[in-house]
């Protein structure tokens, strides 16, 4: 436990974990403040949460490595010894996730349809993959995380141009998802191109891996943080339109 834990720190895996509980602390303390009731902020706050969960869970790997398999023996000599097969599964889960609440914010029926059918192609397309797949277990599915990528992007894309033709661009920097959007392809763009050579993650390319999860691990500061900006933005937001309200009245 010692040396596992001593790994985490030194390797900084923690910088993740805790911009995901400060997001989703934030979405909780949002939803508690602001009393919203819209359901898709809810679902989101919830799937915040699941990411910190799937995180933590997913350092099995390392801890039972750490461990000498003294409390894993379960794991040794079998496929589920490494975590990449788990991770493989979570990618698809992540990349479906947003891109389904970025399509529920959209006001353009033709555009939900088609994104849609899309994400419903891209989860199944995802899953013979992995099916298909030479080494789903000791090995990423790079191509589901590619083409995942795509998808989030033309779906950021497609949001901003529904944005842009409703009357929501007029406070669209206010409101929750305009962050989750600039996040998640902000995000999207910066990891997909050093996740193709995620091969040359080896114990003796030391170099590489230190810029590997460094640029990983800022991007998902990046993200994480915009996602907790939104929360704060869309709060204010919300306590000025009541502010005016009351005046009103």
């Amino acid at each position: 436990m010692k040396e596992w834990l001593l790994y985490t720190f030194e390797s900084k895996i923690y910088v993740t974990h805790l911009m995901e509980l400060l997001a989703a602390l934030a979405g909780s303390i949002y939803i508690y403040l602001s009393k919203d009731k819209k359901n898709d902020h809810r679902i989101f706050v919830r799937f915040l949460w699941s990411v910190l969960l799937i995180d933590i869970v997913g350092g099995y790997a390392g801890l039972a490595y750490f461990d000498n398999y003294e409390h894993f023996q379960f794991l040794k000599g079998t496929p589920f010894v490494r975590n990449n097969w788990y991770f493989n599964i979570a990618e698809v889960y992540f990349i479906s996730f947003y891109s389904f609440f970025l399509l529920r914010k959209m006001s353009s029926a033709p555009f939900r349809k088609i994104l849609k059918r899309t994400i419903i192609l891209y989860i199944i397309f995802a899953i013979i993959n992995m099916y298909l797949a030479d080494d789903f277990f000791g090995n990423d599915v790079v191509i589901n995380y590619i083409v995942g990528a795509f998808l989030i992007l033309s779906t950021v894309f497609l949001y901003f141009f529904d944005m842009m033709m409703s009357d929501e661009v007029l406070s669209f920097y206010k409101k929750l998802t305009f962050y989750i959007a600039v996040g998640i392809s902000i995000s999207f763009l910066v990891r997909v191109p050093i996740s193709i050579y995620n091969e040359f993650i080896t114990v003796e390319n030391v170099e590489f891996n230190n810029v590997f999860f460094t640029v990983i691990r800022y991007s998902n500061v990046f993200m994480y943080t915009m996602f907790a900006l939104g929360f704060y933005m869309n709060y204010k937001y919300q306590q000025n339109r009541s502010n005016l309200m009351l005046q009103n009245t």
